[in-house]
This record gives C-alpha cells, structure tokens and sequence, in this order.
C-alpha cells in the first residue's frame, strides 16, 4: 500500500472514530434524564456483572516486560496518563511517543473515558506495544465507572491475570503500579498494597525504583491524595509518577521526584495553587514523559505534542 494511501485510511479512520465519539456522547445526554429518573446510571449496569462497582482484585505479581521495536542506544519508555479519550490529541500523543523511539509505554490511568471499548480508546492507539508485550497499564477511576466497567478493564488485559497492582521490571528499571482507586475504596486493599508496595520496593535490585499511582501525592490542583504520601526515600524510590490531574508537574520533595502526567489526550485541567518544590509546571497543551534509559543517568523528558521536549531532568544512578 502506498504512502499516500495509508496516510489517507488513518485519516478517514480518525475521522470515523471522531464521528462515534461525538454520536454517543449526544446518546448519553440524552438518556442520562432517563437513568436518573429510573435510578440507573447506565443501562449496561443491567448486562454486565460489576459495573462501575470498584471490586477488590488479586495484586503482587511481577513481570519482566519486553522491548518493542528496535533498542538504539538506549531504551526509551514512553509513561501517558488519561489519554482513553478516542479524541486526535490522544492520538497525537501516541504518534509522538511512537516517532520518539519508545520501546515500551507504561501508562498513569484512565486508560478509557467513555462507553466505546477497549480497542478504540487503548488498542488502535497502542495496540503494536500491547501484542509484544510492552504495555503495562495502571488503573484510574474512570476504569472504574466508564469504558464499560473494570470487568472489561481485566478482560482486555487478560495477561495481568486480575492483578490490578503489581510490577514491572525494564532493564534496570522497575516499576510498582498500585491501583489507588481501590485502595481508596477498600481500606483493606489499601493496607495490603501499601505493605506489598514497602516490602517489593526495598528488596528491589534495581538501579530506578519507580512507583506509578493514579491519584498524585501532590498536585497543584487541590486534588492532592495525601493518603499515598508513602516514606518512599526510605524504601529506595526514587520518583513517583502519577496521573488524574491533567496537568504537567515536577516537584522534588525529601529527595523524592514527584511527577504528574495527565495530558495524554483528556481534557485540560488549569492550575489552582502553587506548590512549594515545584520545580516545573505546565497546563494547557497535551503531551507525556520520556525515560531514556541511561547506564548512569536516567533522563526524564517531558514532551508536548506542539513544541517537542519542554523540560527535562536526570536522575543518576544510587551507589
């Protein structure tokens, strides 16, 4: 197929993808006067077992997860956050991540928005790095109550086996992804991935030890979970990553670095208070985060889909 024609099929497919957004939004106005009256939030609550309802899952297990395409120099993992929104910014962002070399995507959340399923919003965006088994998703709280509900967030990632908090080891990287909606929900759950989370994080050999949870630490828009505000310097983490704010923030606190990535293809957030040890911040344009993979450094860029690199800083490797 020629170039001309493939770039012609992807535009007519944005254009079709576009067009069912907008048709089923228009449906959920309209029948959302209807739900309230008859106490149902959604018609699929009737057809499909725990819908919207935040189950508690099975978590701890770990995997070693592959390179995508081919290594240069470096691996490159491309982190996004709340990008499940079908729309052209979000997949602007996943060409971006693409054309920089990532070799891998680990995601903050929210990886669907709306009732129009898994492959529209996550597959036809990152579906090459899902089949070689370089795509690892954390949960948001839209997992929960849209895209059809958690139970189809386990079956389209069917190789988590149900674990929706866990690890994932890249090189010399390992990532610890909680699922901070359930533990919100389920004080039990919290405490058990707190415990597993201390536990897997100090015993971790790797040289960057990486914590992604949805719900940030600290944020500068009053949406701050303090609840996992973990003594993470002490079990030898080195960042925090988290989403459901969507801004772009980088604050370093107790020699911690705090990151909030939440412009994958969502709406736009703006900022409603300044942070202490805010090192950088950005609102209003969509984008993501970078690791390229150093042997001494790891070099944290962050990316917009309009102006490239925007900022960056490294983090070198703990003797």
């Amino acid at each position: 197929m020629s170039k001309r024609r493939r770039k012609r099929r992807t535009w007519w497919n944005r254009l079709r993808e576009t067009a069912h957004l907008r048709i089923n939004r228009l449906i959920r106005k309209i029948l959302f006067p209807i739900y309230k009256k008859l106490g149902v939030t959604s018609v699929l609550r009737l057809i499909i077992p725990n819908f919207r309802t935040v189950t508690k899952s099975p978590g701890g297990i770990s995997f070693v997860g592959n390179y995508h395409g081919e290594v240069r120099d470096y691996p490159v993992l491309g982190i996004v956050g709340d990008y499940g929104s079908g729309k052209r910014e979000a997949y602007a962002v996943a060409d971006m991540v693409r054309n920089e070399g990532a070799n891998a995507v680990v995601t903050l959340g929210d990886n669907v928005y709306y009732e129009t399923g898994f492959q529209r919003l996550v597959g036809n965006l990152y579906g090459d790095f899902l089949q070689t088994g370089s795509f690892f998703p954390a949960t948001g709280n839209h997992d929960y109550t849209e895209g059809r509900g958690i139970a189809l967030y386990d079956r389209y990632f069917d190789f988590l086996r149900g674990h929706r908090w866990y690890s994932v080891v890249f090189g010399d990287v390992e990532f610890f992804l909680l699922d901070s909606h359930q533990a919100l929900h389920h004080p039990d759950s919290f405490e058990q991935q707190r415990e597993w989370l201390k536990n897997a994080a100090t015993n971790s050999t790797a040289t960057w030890k990486i914590v992604v949870v949805h719900h940030p630490p600290h944020s500068a828009r009053s949406r701050s979970q303090h609840e996992f505000r973990f003594p993470y310097e002490d079990w030898g983490v080195c960042m925090v990553m988290s989403g459901h704010d969507h801004t772009l923030q980088h604050l370093s606190i107790d020699n911690v670095h705090y990151v909030v990535n939440g412009i994958g293809g969502g709406s736009i957030h703006e900022f409603e208070e300044i942070l202490e040890n805010t090192e950088f911040r950005l609102s209003g344009e969509y984008g993501g985060v970078l690791l390229e993979c150093h042997p001494e450094i790891l070099r944290v860029r962050f990316m917009t889909i309009s102006r490239g690199e925007v900022y960056g800083f490294d983090i070198p490797a703990r003797s």
